[in-house]
């Protein structure tokens, strides 16, 4: 499966891709057919690493809902290289709510690359009817984040002491 938009591919990461994003990114990049950057900055972060080991958990236990539990690679698709992940953490809840995480390289900050996959995914996320609203959170000085949520509709709708929490709801549709 693989979803695209103006200048990027969204692809879900299998159980063994996840595992590849940790061991070895340059194999990673291989296998989805990238240029080999032999970059993987975005995973010299221990917290993105722990999130890749718990997507990839979650995966193994419900391999049938993969694109719900995974990690999804941002490609940026002209030069065909790994610039952020997407992360969804789960099926929609009773209330219909999906939670979602992003992270771009910070090289390519300011160019609009969370917003373009934000709305990819959300289209994607909307496409399926028990999904009413997509959640997010961001650390509450995290200006650029918060950025893009307002440029996609999201509302603050909860905070605590360190973090915002954003919605956004379902489109309505037209007619």
């Amino acid at each position: 499966m693989k979803l695209t938009d103006n200048r990027l591919d969204l692809r879900p990461l299998a159980a063994a891709e996840l595992a590849l994003a940790i061991e070895n990114y340059a194999e990673l990049e291989q296998t989805l057919g990238l240029k080999v950057t032999t970059n993987g900055t975005l995973l010299d972060d221990e917290e993105m690493q722990y999130v890749m080991r718990i997507r990839r958990t979650k995966v193994l236990q419900d391999e049938k809902n993969c694109p719900w539990l995974t990690n999804w690679a941002i490609i940026h698709r002209e030069e065909q290289r790994i610039i952020g992940f997407l992360i969804l953490k789960g099926t929609p809840n009773e209330q219909g709510e999906v939670i979602v995480g992003y992270v771009i390289d910070e090289r390519d900050w300011g160019q609009g690359y969370a917003t373009e996959a934000l709305q990819g995914i959300s289209r994607w996320i909307f496409s399926h009817p028990e999904a009413h609203w997509i959640i997010a959170d961001t650390e509450k000085d995290n200006i650029a984040s918060h950025r893009v949520l307002q440029h996609l509709g999201a509302e603050l709708y909860r905070e605590t002491e360190d973090l915002l929490w954003w919605r956004i709801a379902r489109p309505v549709k037209a007619g």
